[in-house]
C-alpha cells in the first residue's frame, strides 16, 4: 500500500504536534526543577533538614531545696512517666482498656486524672509518674495498639520527707493555659508550676532553662543517629531558713490533732518551724493524682491544703493580754504597781464579765501569769478601743506580716470605724472589754501572734518573717543572701518590756502560773497561754506562745490547736516538744500547775 502524499503531511503535522508537546513538558519539567532548585532550593532544603532531624525536649531539673542545715526537703529525680494524648485515644476503647490493664487502674480512675490534670487541649498529659521497668516495657511492646500514649524519661519532683513540710513547700500541677499564656518563653505545654507554698512564690527560680536533643530520623520517623545538642540548666537552689528536726518534732507532737505551729528567730525573722495540720503528701500531685487520693484531700472537712499559720485567722484569747499589758503601760493607764481583788467577774454598769477563775488579790505580774480577765476588762475599758488597736497595730496585728509565702491573711483589729462599716452600728464599752482579753472581733493567725512573741523577746525590735536564708545557682554560688529586716520598733520602754517578760516568765515559773508545761531544766521560759471562745463548738481554741531564752532569745513559738481546750494543757505541750528539740533537752520532768488557761 502506498503512503500519499497527504499521508505524509498528516504524519508530519502529528509530528510537530508532538515536538510541540515534548518541548512543553520539557519546558514545564525545567521550569518545576528550576523553581524547587534555585527559587525554593534554600526553603526546601531546610524541610528535608527538619524532617530528618528532630528536636526532642530535655526538661531541666527543678531547683532543690535545702533546710537550714542543707538538708534536701525537695528535689528532682529522673524517672519514667506515662503520657497520654486524650484526643487520640479517646475513639479506641480497646486501647483505653490495654492501657487501664497495664498501669492497673481503672477505665474511671483514668478519665479522671485526665480530668483534673488536662490544661491544654491537644497537649499529652502525665497519668503516672515513677513507673516500673516492667511497666515501660510492657507499653513499649504494644506502642501501636496504644495510640496517644507515651514512655518518656523525666524528671519528677520528689519531697523525700512525704507531708513534714507539705503547707510550707506547697505543691505542682500541670501548667493552665492562664498561665501559659502570661509566660510562653519560660514554660511549655505539660511543664509543672507551683500551686502554693514555696513552689509557688519561688516558681520562676526553680523552674530552670530546657534544654534539647537533636535527633536525625529514617522515613518512617524512626530514630538513626544522635547529632548534639543543648544541655538543660537546672533551676536555683533555695536554702530554707526552716530547721528539718525541729519541724519534725512539732509535726510529731501535733500528729492527729487539727491545728499550726509556728517557730520563728526574733533576731532575724527567720522562719524555723511551719506546721499545719491535717497536711498531705505532695507527692502525690506530681504522680497523677488518682481520685481516691484527691477525694482524701478534698473532702476532708478539716481542709488539708490550708496553711492555718497563714491563711486561718482564730481570736487569740488570752495571749492577746502581751498587747493589752503593752499598751496599759505606754499609755499610762496602769504601773506594774497596779492591782485588783478579782472576785470572778467585772461589771460594767448591771452587765457582768465572767473571769475564768476567782483569783482574789493580783498584781500586773500575777494578773499575766495568771491569767486574770478582771484585771484586764479593767485594763481595756480605761483605754479605750482606739489605744488598744493602736497598740495592736504596732504589733503587726490586723496586716499582713509581708512572709514571703502567698495567701496570708491579714487577721482584724477593730475599731470603732470599722464597727460602723461593718454592722452599721456604734462601739460599745462592752466590745472593748470583749478586745481587751483577745475576744469578740480580734482575729490573728498563728504566726502574727508567733511574731508578738518574737516582738518582746527582741525587746521591742519587729523583724520581718522569710522562710528563705539564700539562693543558689547550679553550681553552689550564692546568688542572693535574705538579710535581717527590722520593720518597726514597739512604741514601748525597755523597762516595760521588761516588766512584761517578767510576768510572761512568772507564767512559767510562777506558783499559779498557766505555762508550767515549759518550765525546762537550763533554759529560761517566757510563756502566754490562752483559751479562746467561738462559735463553731464548745471547746475553746488553745493557744500557746513562749520565747526563749528570756535574756537572749533565739526561738519563738505559737502553737494553735483548733477546739481543742485548754491552752496550757492542749497547745503547750507542742510547744515544749519543740523547746526540747531546739535546746536538746532529754527527758526533763514535767511540773503542773494545775491551772492551763
Amino acid at each position: 500500500m502506498s503512503i500519499t502524499p497527504q499521508d505524509r503531511k498528516l504524519e508530519r503535522a502529528r509530528a510537530r504536534r508532538f515536538a510541540v508537546l515534548i518541548w512543553i513538558v520539557f519546558v514545564i519539567l525545567f521550569g518545576r526543577l528550576w523553581m524547587l532548585q534555585i527559587a525554593q532550593g534554600d526553603d526546601l532544603l531546610r524541610q528535608s533538614e527538619t524532617n530528618r532531624r528532630r528536636l526532642l525536649r530535655v526538661r531541666a531539673p527543678r531547683g532543690a531545696i535545702l533546710d537550714r542545715k542543707n538538708r534536701t526537703v525537695a528535689t528532682s529525680r529522673p524517672r519514667f512517666v506515662v503520657s497520654v494524648v486524650p484526643e487520640l485515644i479517646k475513639d479506641s476503647p480497646k486501647a483505653i482498656t490495654r492501657l487501664c490493664d497495664i498501669l492497673q487502674i481503672s477505665r474511671e480512675e483514668l478519665g479522671a486524672i485526665v480530668s483534673r490534670n488536662q490544661s491544654i487541649k491537644g497537649a499529652p498529659v502525665r497519668i503516672a509518674a515513677s513507673v516500673d521497668l516492667v511497666t515501660v516495657a510492657k507499653i513499649e511492646e504494644q506502642k501501636v495498639l496504644l495510640p496517644g500514649a507515651s514512655v518518656e524519661l523525666d524528671q519528677v519532683r520528689y519531697y523525700p520527707d512525704g507531708s513534714l513540710f507539705a503547707q510550707a513547700l506547697g505543691y505542682l500541677r500541670e501548667i493552665d493555659k492562664d498561665e501559659l499564656a502570661k509566660n510562653r518563653e519560660l514554660y511549655r505545654p505539660g511543664d509543672f508550676t507551683g500551686k502554693t507554698g514555696l513552689e509557688k512564690q519561688y516558681d520562676i527560680l526553680l523552674h530552670g532553662t530546657d534544654g534539647g536533643k537533636l535527633i536525625e530520623v529514617d522515613a518512617q520517623g524512626v530514630r538513626t543517629r544522635a547529632l548534639g545538642g543543648q544541655p538543660s540548666v537546672p533551676g536555683a537552689t533555695l536554702v530554707l531558713s526552716l530547721d528539718k528536726k525541729l519541724q519534725r518534732a512539732a509535726a510529731l507532737a501535733l500528729e492527729g490533732k487539727v491545728g499550726a505551729a509556728v517557730a520563728v528567730d526574733p533576731r532575724t525573722g527567720e522562719i524555723l518551724a511551719m506546721v499545719s495540720k491535717p497536711d498531705f503528701d505532695p507527692n502525690l500531685f506530681v504522680s497523677g493524682l488518682k481520685s481516691s487520693d484527691w477525694n482524701a484531700i478534698s473532702l476532708n472537712k478539716n481542709h488539708p491544703l490550708q496553711n492555718r499559720c497563714i491563711s486561718n485567722k482564730f481570736p487569740p484569747g488570752s495571749t492577746f493580754k502581751i498587747v493589752t499589758a503593752a499598751a496599759g503601760l505606754a499609755n499610762n493607764v496602769i504601773t506594774v504597781n497596779s492591782g485588783v481583788n478579782c472576785r470572778g467577774s467585772y461589771y460594767l454598769g448591771h452587765y457582768g464579765k465572767r473571769c475564768w477563775t476567782s483569783h482574789g488579790s493580783v498584781n500586773f505580774y500575777t494578773a499575766i501569769s495568771e491569767s486574770c480577765d478582771v484585771f484586764f476588762y479593767g485594763v481595756g475599758h480605761r483605754l479605750g478601743i482606739e489605744r488598744l488597736s493602736n497598740m495592736a497595730f504596732a504589733f503587726g496585728l490586723g496586716k499582713q506580716t509581708g512572709i514571703d509565702l502567698p495567701g496570708e491573711r491579714a487577721g482584724n483589729v477593730p475599731t470603732e470605724k470599722w464597727k460602723r462599716e461593718v454592722y452599721d452600728e456604734p462601739w460599745r464599752p462592752g466590745d472593748t472589754v470583749n478586745c481587751s482579753i483577745g475576744q469578740g472581733a480580734i482575729e490573728a493567725t498563728p504566726l502574727q501572734m508567733a511574731m508578738v512573741a518574737a516582738a518582746i523577746g527582741n525587746n521591742g525590735r519587729i523583724m520581718k518573717p522569710h522562710m528563705i536564708k539564700e539562693i543558689r545557682d547550679r553550681n553552689g554560688k550564692v546568688i542572693d543572701r535574705f538579710e535581717p529586716q527590722l520593720v518597726r520598733s514597739l512604741p514601748v520602754s525597755q523597762e516595760d518590756i521588761a516588766a512584761i517578760k517578767k510576768g510572761l516568765r512568772e507564767t512559767v515559773i510562777g506558783a499559779g502560773g498557766t505555762g508550767h508545761i515549759v518550765n525546762l531544766p537550763g533554759v529560761t521560759v517566757g510563756a502566754k497561754t490562752g483559751s479562746a471562745q467561738h462559735l463553731r463548738g464548745r471547746k475553746t481554741h488553745a493557744w500557746f506562745i513562749c520565747f526563749a531564752p528570756v535574756e537572749n532569745p533565739q526561738i519563738a513559738i505559737c502553737v494553735f490547736r483548733e477546739a481543742a481546750g485548754h491552752g496550757g494543757s492542749e497547745a503547750g505541750p507542742v510547744a515544749r516538744a519543740m523547746l526540747e528539740e531546739w535546746f536538746q533537752i532529754k527527758n526533763a520532768r514535767v511540773e503542773r500547775s494545775g491551772r492551763t488557761d
